[in-house]
């Protein structure tokens, strides 16, 4: 049998800090997500293309790293929905702590290989998370992606359905919907996912499962990415 073969783009992108809030602490210390959610991630490709970018358009996997994390203390804009719009909060700017990541590290790879040209002139800058944390693009390679059911993977986010193997799990968003401006943006789709995080010495996970590929350029003969199939889109790319 002849494994699956995808074309794609390999983008390494680095910065100095990076936060992927917590979707469920509305209040007190904001932790930030082990690793990206894939609402992040598209956020990052939207950014490079100047436009919303669909999950119909693109299937994306990543690998993530950072060097460590710390505790900010950060004065912050409150808000509040007064008949269905985003107001300012009558009690006005708020204290937080937020935890971030230092010198994050993101491997991704999206699928086709179309995409190519968003990143290698893009129109805005991706950010890690919040607009402070500037990220800019190391290099942009063409990759062949081919299926495997078994292999090494990085720091990343799996579908709990699947991949299985043990980490945090997170019930996270896979992408919003953009209504009109001033208006909340809406949840595409909710998805249970395991967090597998990153490690200070890089250490790689051997995994079985779906959705699994082994990138031409991986360092390691066993090195596998996890690439998402999304939720009621599948088989649009």
């Amino acid at each position: 049998m002849v494994a699956l073969t995808l074309d794609g783009v390999h983008v390494r992108i680095e910065g100095l800090t990076a936060s992927f809030r917590h979707p469920l602490l509305i209040s007190g210390t904001q932790a930030s997500l082990p690793v990206p959610a894939y609402t992040n991630i598209l956020g990052m490709v939207s950014a490079c293309a100047g436009r919303a970018v669909s999950p119909r358009e693109v299937r994306v996997g990543f690998e993530y790293r950072h060097r460590g994390q710390a505790l900010d203390v950060q004065r912050t804009r409150r808000w509040t929905l007064d008949q269905g719009r985003l107001r300012e909060h009558r009690k006005g700017p708020g204290l937080l702590h937020r935890q971030f990541h230092i010198e994050p590290r993101l491997d991704l790879y999206v699928v086709p290989a179309g995409m190519r040209e968003i990143f290698e002139a893009p129109v805005a800058t991706p950010r890690f998370g919040r607009s402070e944390d500037v990220a800019w693009i190391v290099f942009v390679r063409s990759v062949s992606l081919v299926a495997v059911r078994r292999g090494a993977i990085g720091a990343t986010l799996i579908a709990r359905d699947a991949v299985q193997a043990p980490g945090l799990p997170l019930t996270l968003a896979e992408w919003f919907e953009a209504g009109p401006f001033g208006l909340p943006r809406r949840a595409g789709a909710v998805r249970r996912f395991v967090s597998l995080p990153p490690t200070p010495d890089g250490l790689r996970f051997d995994v079985e499962g779906r959705e699994l590929f082994h990138a031409s350029d991986a360092e390691g003969s066993e090195d596998a990415v996890y690439l998402h199939t999304w939720t009621q889109v599948g088989g649009d790319v």
